[in-house]
């Protein structure tokens, strides 16, 4: 037991830093999504990435081969000598569309990054690091004024949120296991506003308000596994995370150009206010259930307390953010030694819910209909995961927006066998 707590913690410490370097790239992405101007912006939080292709389930689902961080029960389902690594990397292409403009934009980012080990044959581990939210908007606004010409006004937004997850789970007894997760939060919200005028005696002023963003946030999963016979199980599964609040320092930068020059002179900078942010409660529920060799299908139930949503101070008018998720694999062939094509494992899956963003009083509600491939390689476990996503959010009518998303997730799963003593003869 010694041996393999040391090499498990060895490799973490030599992956930690492959963990972090990523996600600093990745915080660099823009991304051009008006809803994301509201509260902490667009919400990655609680999602599998790894089973798009099914809806995201992860609720009752557990794999010796995938991390799934959603529920950390699921971590007692590694092999007692091996070690799972995987990372995502997802691409975005939306149309937006009000009653009178439409416009198209993509990006891509790295979606996440993590590892998963045994340290005894009934307790494991696992780390990484994904998104909380993304910000990324530019809104435009002019006007004519008799001393100062036309005024032409941008609002723009960048950064977002991360977490950095540490957990561990457990088979308590029988079929049952206990798992719990402790992510750091940590990101910037960036608001910046600029004026610029065609008439020479205004120069182009700038106002940034950053707000830097760190807490913790904890989680407490459950799953029970019950055979019938060795391919065909049962499990059902359930999550809960508490409120916390985040500690939030906001800054206040005043910038301005001169005519004919490229960089920006800093007038002021100073500490604005300092704060919290409220976190939100969540729970979820559901269950996977694979019914054969081939087959597999399952459901889940997710809630977000945003509507206890705070920012230093300031309430926010938010809904309470859910979504219902089913799915369904098919293995054509579970045999090592079949033809490649028959162990692709396929997936299909259709989600539902509603955003915690309320603009214009109005519900924004979401619909999804994804599909996925899990391509092995090398006669392994290990294997190339590619889903494809369409969804569409909100409505044009009303004076609100419309959003059409195409989602292609590309991850690599790669599962090892490690901590075996080797003998010779």
């Amino acid at each position: 037991m010694y041996n393999a707590i040391k090499h498990s913690l060895l490799a973490f410490l030599l992956i930690l830093p492959g963990l972090i370097w990523p996600h600093q790239a990745q915080s660099q992405v823009r991304i051009n999504m008006p809803y994301s101007m509201y509260g902490v912006g667009e919400v990655r939080f609680n999602q599998y990435l790894q089973n798009m292709g099914m809806g995201g389930l992860s609720q009752g689902y557990r794999s010796n081969a995938s991390v799934n961080d959603v529920n950390p029960a699921s971590y007692s389902a590694f092999d007692s000598t091996s070690f799972v690594f995987e990372t995502t990397l997802f691409s975005h292409f939306y149309e937006q569309k009000t009653a009178t403009v439409e416009q198209q934009a993509d990006y891509v980012a790295m979606g996440h990054l993590a590892i998963g080990f045994p340290i005894t044959p009934r307790w494991s581990f696992a780390a990484g690091i994904k998104p909380f939210s993304m910000m990324g908007y530019m809104v435009r606004e002019e006007e004519d004024l008799p001393l100062a010409g036309n005024i032409k006004y941008f609002y723009e937004g960048s950064g977002g949120l991360n977490q950095l997850f540490l957990g561990s789970g457990m088979q308590v007894v029988g079929g049952l296991s206990l798992g719990v997760n402790a992510s750091y939060v940590f990101g910037n919200l960036n608001h910046e506003s600029s004026a610029v005028s065609d008439s020479a005696g205004v120069y182009l002023t700038n106002l940034i308000h950053a707000d830097r963003v760190t807490g913790w946030l904890y989680g407490l999963g459950l799953q029970y596994e019950h055979v019938v016979s060795e391919n065909r199980r049962f499990t059902l599964g359930t999550t809960f995370g508490n409120q916390a609040d985040a500690s939030v320092r906001r800054t206040e930068t005043l910038r301005r150009m001169l005519p004919g020059v490229l960089n920006f002179d800093t007038l002021s900078h100073r500490d604005l206010a300092e704060g919290s942010l409220t976190l939100p409660t969540y729970y979820g529920i559901g269950a996977f259930a694979r019914l054969n060799s081939n087959w597999g299908a399952g459901f889940d139930y997710q809630w977000q307390n945003w509507d206890a949503f705070e920012l230093l101070g300031s309430r926010e008018n938010f809904n309470n953010r859910y979504q219902l998720s089913a799915g369904v694999r098919f293995n054509p062939s579970m045999e090592t030694y079949s033809g490649l094509l028959s162990r692709i494992q396929y997936s299909a899956g259709v989600r539902y819910g509603q955003s915690y963003i309320k603009p214009s009083d109005e519900a924004l509600n979401e619909f999804g209909i994804s599909f996925g491939m899990n391509i092995p390689v090398r006669r392994a476990y290990s294997g190339i995961n590619i889903g494809f996503e369409y969804s569409q959010r909100g409505s044009a009518e009303d004076h609100l927006m419309q959003e059409n998303f195409y989602r292609i997730n590309l991850g690599i799963n790669i599962y090892e066998r490690w901590f075996q003593r080797l003998r010779f003869f």
